[in-house]
């Protein structure tokens, strides 16, 4: 007869199951954050499929209901599987945090990315000191909290970074910058492993974010614009000089 910690060590086959579902729709995930499926695209069929992974029906469709769940995909009878529209994206889900964290970008790209932000999010921000609500506002500045909390603590702080921009941004309500969402969250949790390696340049950073808060709290849109520029100009100099080294190596 087994013992208890043994039974633990031996998957079950809906223990199997659940672990293929889940790299398959990492896959399948990673394939649209990086822009291989589009928003508005059909999955290929089951067949195709299971075909391309060796795996079952069964194992495909627990993949896709698991990125149903986190708005990747809609599923419509007599149509097919299709890559959902960005604001349906759950940004700050656990695995789509990781996802976007094991993307591999080139230098290039990276700072492609850090120029978009840089003319998006000063508008964002200056769009949110007028136009967010209580609750909005509640989310920029619980994320500047967490950020100091968890200054020494990498992936929370990085986590909690990636929780501010994206509440400035849902901030403005503006709906056609949901489509520019993944794009600026790409670039934050791409660049940000760069950027802030350690818990220094975390405490260096925080004092930013908050003024961008403070001044978005205070209604004063012209310096929530302004903060957030200076904030993104010393990011994209710290990723610039990152970039440079990785040149010269």
């Amino acid at each position: 007869m087994a013992t208890p910690d043994a039974d633990v060590l031996i998957p079950t086959p809906h223990t199997l199951s659940r672990s293929l579902s889940g790299q398959i729709s990492r896959k399948i995930g990673e394939r649209i954050l990086d822009g291989q499926l589009e928003p508005g695209q059909l999955l290929p069929d089951e067949n195709a499929l299971c075909e391309e992974f060796g795996v079952s029906r069964t194992v495909i469709r627990e993949a896709v209901k698991m990125l149903v769940a986190k708005g990747f995909l809609e599923v419509r009878q007599r149509i097919g599987t299709r890559v959902q529209d960005v604001h349906h994206w759950q940004m700050l889900d656990r695995d789509v945090l990781m996802w976007h964290q094991s993307l591999t970008i080139e230098d290039e790209r990276l700072l492609n990315l850090m120029e978009l932000r840089q003319s998006i999010e000063p508008d964002a921000a200056f769009h949110a000191a007028t136009r967010r609500t209580d609750a909005q506002l509640a989310a920029i500045l619980g994320a500047v909290d967490q950020m100091e909390t968890h200054a020494a603590e990498n992936s929370q702080y990085v986590l909690s970074d990636a929780r501010f921009h994206i509440a400035v941004l849902r901030a403005a309500n503006n709906r056609y910058l949901d489509a520019l969402e993944n794009a600026i969250f790409a670039g934050l949790m791409l660049s940000i492993r760069l950027t802030n390696p350690d818990e220094g340049q975390n405490r260096k950073s925080v004092p930013l974010h908050r003024a961008i808060a403070d001044a978005i709290k205070d209604q004063q849109a012209e310096a929530a614009r302004e903060r957030m520029k200076e904030h993104l100009a010393d990011s994209s100099a710290r990723l610039a000089k990152v970039v440079k080294r990785h040149r010269e190596e």
